[in-house]
């Protein structure tokens, strides 16, 4: 009975060291998506600045001049989502919710506890990965946008020459 227990307590720090790691991985994701978003933003504007002061110059603006317009905001919202802060992300267990769930008014096994907060970690892993999914979809769209956006400039400009 002990090395069952003893096992049993083993499997449940395991399952809560591998919820842990995951989050933290979802963690580095979340921040490198929005290092890209801001990447993206970046290649829009100068993208804009560039060839918009060379589509734009001269007599009125062509129909793809205002297609590379709407594109370039279409991105911004795109980026702007992406970077909007949350407060709906949880990476990490509230340590007085642990201490009121768990030690207070009375202890619960260690075991059990690692056993709760993986399952919690696991919850929580689940819930961001819904909302990374769609941040990630978001900058997807954005991205094509952008593609779209330099075509529309490099036909005004063309059409300009």
């Amino acid at each position: 009975m002990v090395e069952a227990d003893e096992n049993e307590a083993k499997s449940y720090e395991l399952a809560f060291e591998e919820a842990g790691r995951a989050l933290d991985a979802q963690e580095r994701a979340v921040n490198e998506l929005r290092s890209r978003a801001g990447v993206l933003i970046a290649a829009a504007a100068i993208t804009t600045s560039f060839f918009g002061s060379r589509a734009v110059s001269g007599d009125g603006l062509s129909g793809w001049v205002w297609v590379a317009v709407i594109a370039f905001i279409v991105v911004g919202g795109c980026v702007l989502a992406v970077l909007w802060p949350r407060s709906d992300w949880s990476f990490n267990a509230s340590a007085a919710d642990i201490i009121a769930e768990y030690i207070e008014p009375e202890a619960v096994e260690f075991s059990l506890v690692q056993r709760d907060l993986a399952l919690h970690r696991s919850t929580a892993y689940d819930e961001n990965a819904r909302q990374l999914g769609r941040l990630f979809l978001v900058f997807r769209i954005g991205l094509i946008v952008l593609v779209v956006e330099v075509a529309a400039w490099v036909v005004a400009l063309a059409e300009r020459a």
